[in-house]
Formats: structure tokens, C-alpha cells, sequence
């Protein structure tokens, strides 16, 4: 007996330990501030408030995270709303947006798109990144061809004439290294509203919106307000991911989102409340149930008009119901008329004083008999226990005024 106590036991503490085993998942980062940054500090807070551990692993960018998470490599990642949509990935939620700065050699007059690009040496982040699909599709819509403009790799950073990267808001050091150029302004900022350059371009791209580099952003750097354009960056997963995982990665970083907001100024509007028509990619089946955790359900939703529909039925089944009583009633009635004719002829037999009339009696029931017959055929009536009662006790009558007739006809005969 102790030993099967102590193999439960043995067996309790394993169930126990198999449950509160943590799962790992990986999460990919990038070599730019503030992803790098934010996806570490996403990590710990997720490794710190869940069951899960989070481990951070060093990526190279959009387009390398998306084939890293569509092979399996890799579980999370940030990337930016205009990559290239793919069935393995999906959206979680958006995180923060990203300003694209548009830069160009200073002393170079630039004022519409295809002065900016044409003939251009240009650099805009590597093939298969939301910045490169970018210029290309820009490229495409203004009628720019590929031989028209030489598109630079990483290293040929500061050999561009012009710039395109979806950033963070830019550091000292980077406007140091960036000294030789000037911001490229979608328009001038008092356009906006009337339609600007940048919302021309928005209603082409609708996962873009409109943003404006204040001018004492960047010190010297901006001699005036440049209006530009922002995309979100996102935190995407593999789409296999289960659904409840993602649920809580969701609603951890919702629940600790002050965290989050003090990292960045552009941090501030994070939350896991958000609209998800704006996101370019799918989202996580995990993300929607969150997002609708506080979505009625349908009889919550329909209550009102389920109960205008249930008073109808009961409205209806009532009046059916008080119809169908009413008619069996009234078929009850006509039955009744033949019974009060019977008691009637009942009332008779005792008066009767010879066999003539108890003859005509016994004629009268036997046509009571008949027109009741023909009124069930005739009315449909139904041959129930009613009517079983008036045919024996029409028989009865009928019996008994026999018995009198036999009684009367025997003493007629002795005379």
C-alpha cells in the first residue's frame, strides 16, 4: 500500500512539474535603435510576466525576419506595416510609428518626386525591406524606370545622393554623419489638409499617414517644418503560433504597456487597444480574441430583437393555442346538443304506457345516432372520448327503451 502511495505521489509531482515547465520562443532584433531596444525590453517583460521564456536573437531586418519566421527560425519579430504580406506570418499588434526620413545632398533643389529620384544615386535599406518596396512602388506610380536610378547597397551608404529610411527620430550623432543633406518635405506643412503632396501619396498607400518634423526637432538641422510621412512598426509572429500564447503576449504587454511609453517619445500612444484595419498584415487569430474579449456575445447582442421575436412566437403560439381551444369547444358544443337530446328521451321511458310509443322513442334515438355520425363526418370532428360516451349512452337508451318495449309487447299479447 505505500508503495502505490508513493508512486501517486511520485506521479502527482511529475503532472506538476510537466505543467509549470516553461516554453521557450525566440525574438528577432535589429541593429537600429529603438528596435533593438524594444525588443529586448519586450522580451524581458514577457520572460518576467508569463509562463514562457523569451529569448532575444540578433536579426538584420525586415526582410530577414520575415524569411527567418516563415522557416521556423525564429518565433517574433518587429517589422515595419508596409513589408511584404506573407500566409506564415501575422500581426499582433502595432508598436510605434516609424518616420520616414527622406534625405538629399544639400545645395540640390528638389521639389517634386521625380526631381528627387530620377538620375538619382539612391539608397534605401535592403531588397525586400518596407523602405526599399517603398521607392519602388513610388518609382512605379511616377513613371520612373528601373535604369532610371542606381540603387546603392549598405555600404554605399554615403555615396547616395538620396536617402530613404523609415527611422526612429534621428540622434546627434546621426545628423553628424548625415551633416552633407537636408530633409526632403512632402510638400510645405501649411498644405497639409489642402491637399499636400503627403496625402496624395497616403491615399495611394493607406497604411501611411501624414507627419510633420517640427522644426526644433533636429536644432539647425531643419531650417523649417518638414512634412513627411509614418508608417507603424509591428510585432509580427509565425501564424502557427497557438492562438492562447498570443492572446497573453498581447495582454501582458497591454498590462505592463507603462514600460513601454517611457522608452521613446514615440512610444507614447502604445496600448493594446488599436484599429486593426491598419495593419497590412493579417492578424493572429490569438490578437483578434483579445481585441474582442469585451465584444458582446450574440445573445448579447441580439437580445433585444431575440425578445421581440420570443413575444411574438409566445403572442402567436397563445392565440393559436386559444383558437384551437375555442374550436374544440364549439365541436364540443354540438355534441352536446345530441347528449341534452338524449337525457331528454331518458326522461321518457318511465311514462311510457305501451309499445307503440316506446317504439317511436326507440326511432328518435336511433336518428339522434345518425345525425351525430353524419356531424363528425360533416364538421370533422374528432371521434374522441366524448363521443365515445355518447354512443354508450345513446346504446344504453336505446337498451333500455327496448326492455320496455319488450315489457309492454309481452303484455299486450296476454290480452
Amino acid at each position: 500500500m505505500k508503495t502505490l502511495f508513493g508512486f501517486a505521489c511520485v506521479f502527482v509531482l511529475f503532472l506538476a512539474s510537466c505543467t509549470e515547465r516553461k516554453e521557450q520562443f525566440t525574438f528577432s532584433t535589429d541593429i537600429q535603435e529603438p528596435q533593438n531596444y524594444l525588443s529586448r525590453n519586450i522580451a524581458s517583460i514577457l520572460s518576467e510576466k508569463t509562463r514562457n521564456k523569451f529569448l532575444v536573437v540578433n536579426g538584420i531586418g525586415s526582410s530577414a525576419s520575415l524569411d527567418s519566421l516563415k522557416e521556423g527560425k525564429i518565433d517574433f519579430s518587429i517589422v515595419d506595416n508596409y513589408t511584404i504580406v506573407s500566409d506564415e506570418v501575422a500581426s499582433i499588434m502595432p508598436l510605434y510609428p516609424q518616420i520616414l526620413h527622406v534625405m538629399h545632398k544639400r545645395g540640390v533643389e528638389c521639389s517634386t518626386i521625380e526631381e528627387l529620384i530620377k538620375g538619382k544615386k539612391i539608397y534605401a535599406g535592403v531588397p525586400g525591406s518596407g523602405t526599399y518596396k517603398f521607392l519602388k512602388d513610388l518609382m512605379k506610380d511616377y513613371g520612373i524606370r528601373n535604369k532610371e536610378v542606381t540603387i546603392l547597397s549598405e555600404i554605399e551608404l554615403f555615396k547616395a545622393d538620396v536617402i530613404f529610411s523609415f527611422t526612429d527620430l534621428l540622434s546627434n550623432d546621426e545628423l553628424r554623419d548625415l551633416d552633407e543633406y537636408r530633409l526632403f518635405s512632402f510638400d510645405s506643412v501649411e498644405k497639409l489638409g489642402r491637399g499636400s503632396l503627403a496625402e496624395g501619396i497616403c491615399t495611394r498607400y493607406p497604411y501611411f499617414s501624414p507627419y510633420i518634423v517640427a522644426k526644433d526637432v533636429y536644432g539647425d538641422y531643419t531650417e523649417d517644418p518638414v512634412l513627411t510621412l509614418e508608417i507603424d512598426a509591428i510585432l509580427v509572429g509565425r501564424t502557427n503560433l497557438d492562438r492562447e500564447l498570443v492572446y497573453e503576449v498581447l495582454k501582458t504587454l497591454d498590462q505592463n504597456k507603462q514600460k513601454i511609453t517611457t522608452i521613446n517619445p514615440l512610444f507614447h500612444d502604445f496600448s493594446g487597444t488599436f484599429d486593426p484595419n491598419k495593419l497590412n498584415i493579417q492578424m493572429h487569430q490569438g490578437a483578434r480574441d483579445y481585441l474582442e474579449r469585451y465584444e458582446p456575445t450574440f445573445l448579447e447582442k441580439y437580445a433585444e430583437v431575440l425578445s421581440v421575436i420570443i413575444s411574438i412566437f409566445v403572442a402567436l403560439a397563445s392565440t393559436l393555442y386559444s383558437v384551437s381551444s375555442w374550436q374544440k369547444t364549439r365541436k364540443k358544443n354540438k355534441i352536446d346538443v345530441y347528449y341534452n337530446k338524449l337525457i331528454a328521451i331518458r326522461g321518457k321511458i318511465n311514462s311510457l304506457t305501451c309499445s307503440e310509443e316506446a317504439d317511436i322513442l326507440l326511432e328518435e334515438v336511433k336518428q339522434i345516432q345518425e345525425e351525430t355520425v353524419e356531424l363528425v363526418v360533416r364538421e370533422k370532428l374528432m371521434a374522441d372520448e366524448s363521443f365515445s360516451i355518447f354512443l354508450n349512452l345513446s346504446k344504453m337508451i336505446a337498451d333500455e327503451i327496448m326492455a320496455t318495449y319488450q315489457h309492454y309487447k309481452s303484455s299486450e299479447a296476454l290480452f
